[in-house]
């Protein structure tokens, strides 16, 4: 009898414990639900405000800050989310399945770039004004932006071997990847990018680690 009198007054302590942690949960979800449909909006919307800006786009930058911010999968979930709606709703025509996906993947280096960026620099390290660190966003803007156009344009280049009934697929690659046009573009690309990562991306954490402090 006694066994059960103690149990019984700590059932409604044990149960509110339980709706209280259900409670934080769901939350925290809400709460983390609602920051990655802020950076997917904020991408489709500057995307289709730039449409007549070819390779002039803050999503990689907005992917680097997610990846940097929110960690490597959740920065992931932000590039697969977003291109999953702009290639299906994109200006220039629907992307076809095998190169939406290559180009999932391949956004997948910005995501990247920002959750080992943060460990180079944590977010309060990180200061607005230019230094040291804004010469580390250069560099990782650089590198994380060949590698997607040179992933991207892989993907051209079989693309091509095959439109062109071709098994030399190497020569079909550099082709793609070192044409007068393809240079064009990935410069203009590496070059906004130097701009958004350096310039954007010390303010935007800033807003956004604040943000998630105030509201987690």
């Amino acid at each position: 009898m006694a066994f059960y009198t103690s149990v019984s007054r700590q059932v409604p302590w044990v149960m509110a414990g339980r709706g209280e942690g259900v409670h934080s949960w769901i939350r925290r979800v809400w709460v983390e639900g609602l920051v990655l449909l802020a950076f997917c909006g904020a991408i489709l919307a500057t995307n289709y405000a730039l449409t007549s800006l070819p390779n002039v786009k803050i999503f990689d930058l907005m992917v680097f800050v997610a990846g940097y911010t929110l960690g490597f999968r959740r920065g992931a979930a932000v590039a697969a989310g977003a291109w999953l709606v702009y290639g299906t709703f994109n200006p220039w025509g629907a992307t076809s399945p095998a190169l939406l996906v290559t180009v999932i993947l391949s956004e997948l280096v910005y995501a990247l770039a920002g959750a080992f960026f943060r460990r180079l620099i944590a977010p309060d390290k990180l200061p607005l004004r230019p230094g040291l660190h804004t010469i580390a966003l250069v560099a990782v803007a650089v590198a994380s932006t060949l590698a997607y156009d040179i992933s991207t344009n892989i993907y051209t280049g079989i693309s091509w071997a095959q439109f062109a009934r071709s098994s030399d697929y190497g020569r079909w690659i550099v082709i793609a990847i070192f044409n007068p046009g393809a240079l064009w573009f990935s410069g203009v690309h590496v070059g906004s990018n130097i701009l958004f990562f350096s310039l954007l991306a010390p303010l935007l954490v800033r807003v956004i680690v604040k943000a998630r402090r105030t509201h987690g």
